[in-house]
């Protein structure tokens, strides 16, 4: 039984999950100049698509087109979420994260799998991976990757890389942070990200996220704890000192999802303008603050927070960021949803001078991780229609003058089925057990890719490099 979309939107704003993640390295890096014709090399085993100039036979050296660091426009850029763990990856928390459910870290087995998409493996080294339970066709067992391992994160934005994507912003969670391991944990990833966009010319961007937090993490409210978070990741982790640091108008970019949200309890508006003012005039750390918001923000109605002091915090970012995945089911439902909401979100901002980044998303499925909801969701949930649903949005999206930059939902989130990176195609490429979302869903026979080259092509076309079209430009 398809469960109601609108039902869901409360559950999917906190992104259903509460992840676990503190010395950093402390090394300095050589700041170059941003460019958009600089090249870097390093070495991969990827297959890239033909258009780009990359060797595509056995372990090479690659050439990267660098991408600018420092601005949003005309850019998309993909969330990543970069939670993946399994025993012995060498993740301080030393357990499964986010393959399987929480409350079983340490049984790999089918009736405990998180995820509805299984992402294609044969890229990643074997010694980067770790065996579950799960049985393949061929009688083997499925693998899975850990984001710990550096090479993991490093073949992501290779990938992103090889299709054009100009990097990611990579998700930081503040619940647990206090932890001493999942503070190791999410902070080595991070590192694995800076280290991927620094090989691979990409930028990346840190992304807070507030949403289940309690009102007292680190012994302090959570708006204190991101404060001195962002001081430690410039001042120790050295963040922003990469020069593939994402910046707008000359300030590093800071993303804080959970702003607003009815969802979320963080409610303190006087607390929260006061933070939002640190970031955007203390002399050392001041930055272009995107609010992560509910996407009914301008009128305060739905997953908004109604009272009048959010609209001062809303106007007071300086990017507003709106979380639309699974507000419309259909393409109807999408031309509506983009004409009474996001076109005058998108004028709201202009208006207040503010930069205006709506979500792309390609369809949605969390069968899995509400396996023990009744009813169960169904698996492909909010179809993704060979591409179709993810492409009109681009279209609508470049088409309309206020828009400038673009949050892909998500390259990884196999959880509830919005990645973007490579999966299997067919129902031959999944694990024998268990219920499983494969690119054929809707009938039409799709490359593991498929995803990586439709925002490839949005990206292109974003930038006109492309004509504006309603249609899909590349064939299967």
């Amino acid at each position: 039984m398809l469960m109601n979309c609108k039902s869901i939107v409360g559950c999917l704003v906190l992104l259903v999950v509460f992840c676990e993640g503190k010395e950093g390295r402390n090394l300095k890096y050589k700041k170059g100049k941003t460019t958009t014709t600089t090249t870097t090399t390093t070495t991969s085993t990827a297959t890239p698509p033909a258009s780009t100039n990359a060797t595509s036979a056995g372990t090479s050296t690659r050439a990267y087109t660098v991408v600018s660091s420092s601005t949003l426009t005309n850019q998309i850029i993909v969330g990543y979420q970069g939670w993946f763990t399994y025993p012995g990856d060498g993740a301080p928390i030393d357990k499964w994260k986010h393959w399987f459910a929480d409350d079983s870290p340490y049984d790999p087995s089918p009736e405990n799998l998180h995820i509805d998409l299984y992402p294609m493996m044969d890229e990643y080294d074997d010694t980067d991976l770790g065996e579950s339970n799960v049985t393949m066709p061929d009688g083997s067992k499925a693998k899975f990757y850990s984001n710990a391992k550096p090479n993991v994160v490093k073949k992501h934005f290779e990938w992103m890389a090889d299709y054009g994507i100009s990097g990611a912003f990579h998700m930081r969670f503040m619940v647990d942070l206090d932890i001493e391991k999942n503070y190791d944990w999410k902070t080595g990833v991070l590192r694995n990200v800076r280290d991927a966009a620094e090989a691979t010319g990409r930028v990346f961007a840190v992304s807070y996220n507030i949403a289940g937090t309690a009102t007292n993490l680190f012994g302090g409210d959570v708006l204190d704890d991101i404060k001195n978070d962002w001081m430690n990741l410039v001042d120790n982790e050295l963040i922003t000192s990469s020069d593939r640091y994402l910046r707008n108008n000359g300030l590093p970019v800071l993303r804080i999802f959970g702003i607003g949200f009815k969802s979320v309890d963080v409610t303190d508006t006087t607390k929260l303008a006061a933070l939002i003012n640190w970031f955007k005039t203390d002399p050392k750390y001041k930055v272009f603050l995107i609010g992560g918001v509910p996407s009914r923000w301008r009128e305060r109605i739905g997953d908004s927070r109604q009272e009048i002091a959010w609209q001062g915090i809303y106007r007071s970012l300086n990017g507003i960021h709106p979380w639309h995945v699974a507000r419309w089911t259909t393409l109807s439902e999408w031309e509506s949803y983009y004409k009474n909401t996001i076109l005058k979100d998108a004028a709201e901002c202009v208006k207040y001078s503010q930069l205006y980044m709506p979500t792309m998303w390609p369809g949605f499925s969390w069968h899995n991780l509400k396996h023990d909801a009744s009813p169960q969701p169904p698996i492909n949930q909010i179809p993704r229609l060979g591409g179709n649903f993810m492409w009109q949005q681009a279209y609508r999206y470049v088409a309309d003058k206020n828009i400038k930059t673009v949050w892909m939902a998500q390259f990884d989130e196999v959880d509830e089925g919005t990645a973007i990176f490579k999966v299997a195609k067919n129902q031959n490429e999944v694990p024998a057990d268990g219920d499983w979302l494969s690119l054929d869903a809707d009938g039409k026979a799709l490359p593991n890719d498929w995803y990586l080259r439709l925002c490839g092509e949005a990206q292109k076309m974003l930038q006109k490099k492309i004509k504006l079209t309603n249609k899909i430009p590349i064939k299967p």
